[in-house]
């Protein structure tokens, strides 16, 4: 079975040894020498690290520090792509992300600036898929947020690399968000997935304006559909009820069957009320129904 690593850590400067211990414990990254990686982080909006919504610095610094610890001659890159509230070239930088990148030599790369490769899949929604033209030669690393999710019920390991897509109206797809997100996967799966849950966020209106919660833990190996489903059971949610999870393991990108290995696995609350996410869905139906009617009506002239 499938090996998903957790370790307990009791803040944002003790995560270095954490990490290095979780990864080993899955039976490392994989990664040649003198390889290139692409560590994707999570900037979904314009909130601070201490929220919850975005993946934090110090433990993007503690993943470089890693693997320039542990290899030799990588080309390292740290990327993430525009969106409708995402500037990502100047998030980078408000955010105290440039300082880690100067420190441990690796590169900022916008997604949404790279040449695109077009990438034919059989898909649940997509027959093909716009890939930036440095991940078809990087070994990418998902570096997510554990956090609840309006829209897909949660974000982890596999809505991460919905953020790959290098459009920027990615909302386009909200429609069939679940399908997108296991076809984005097919065609740009990690070879190895980290959760940052020191602060993770919880309730209903995640990713961005959710309500922080220090579950002080890390996730990590090499099936994103194991660690996706790892992260939904450590959130009380049913791996096999979260659509993108099941679509993705219908699609072959992993198994959502895992065993945890490493530290016991905490007690955690969400406040995943479902009367509000009821209340939130039929807002969001109502919205992407006047959205289809307006551009119906826009081709339509």
């Amino acid at each position: 079975m499938v090996k998903v690593g957790l370790a307990r850590v009791r803040d944002y400067a003790e995560v270095y040894p954490a990490l290095a211990n979780v990864i080993e414990l899955v039976g490392g990254l994989g990664i040649s020498e003198g390889g290139t990686i692409a560590i994707k982080i999570n900037i979904c909006d314009a909130r601070l690290p201490e929220t919850g919504a975005i993946t934090h610095p110090a433990f993007l610094d503690a993943l470089l520090q890693y693997l320039r610890q542990t290899y030799e001659n990588l080309e390292v890159y740290v990327v993430e792509s525009d969106a409708t509230v995402v500037l990502a070239d100047d998030f980078i930088r408000w955010f105290g992300f440039l300082p880690v990148l100067e420190k441990w030599d690796a590169k900022w790369w916008n997604l949404s600036k790279d040449e695109i490769v077009e990438k034919e899949i059989d898909g649940h929604y997509l027959e093909r898929v716009p890939v930036p033209a440095l991940l078809t030669r990087a070994h990418l690393i998902s570096l997510s947020k554990l956090k609840t999710n309006s829209l897909s019920r949660m974000t982890a390991s596999l809505k991460n690399q919905f953020g790959c897509l290098p459009m920027i109206q990615k909302s386009v797809f909200h429609d069939h968000l679940a399908e997108v997100i296991a076809d984005v996967n097919l065609a740009m799966s990690p070879a190895f997935s980290i959760v940052d849950g020191i602060i993770a966020m919880g309730g209903t209106r995640g990713p961005a304006r959710g309500v922080p919660i220090r579950t002080n833990v890390i996730l990590a190996g090499k099936d994103p559909v194991a660690v996706a489903s790892a992260s939904a059971r450590l959130m009380g949610m049913r791996p096999d009820r979260i659509k993108h999870i099941r679509l993705a393991a219908k699609s072959g990108v992993g198994s959502i069957k895992h065993t945890l290995v490493g530290d016991r696995e905490p007690q955690l609350e969400f406040e995943d009320d479902w009367l509000d996410r009821l209340q939130l869905a039929v807002a969001n139906a109502i919205k992407n129904t006047l959205r289809r009617k307006a551009r119906t009506a826009w081709r339509r002239g």
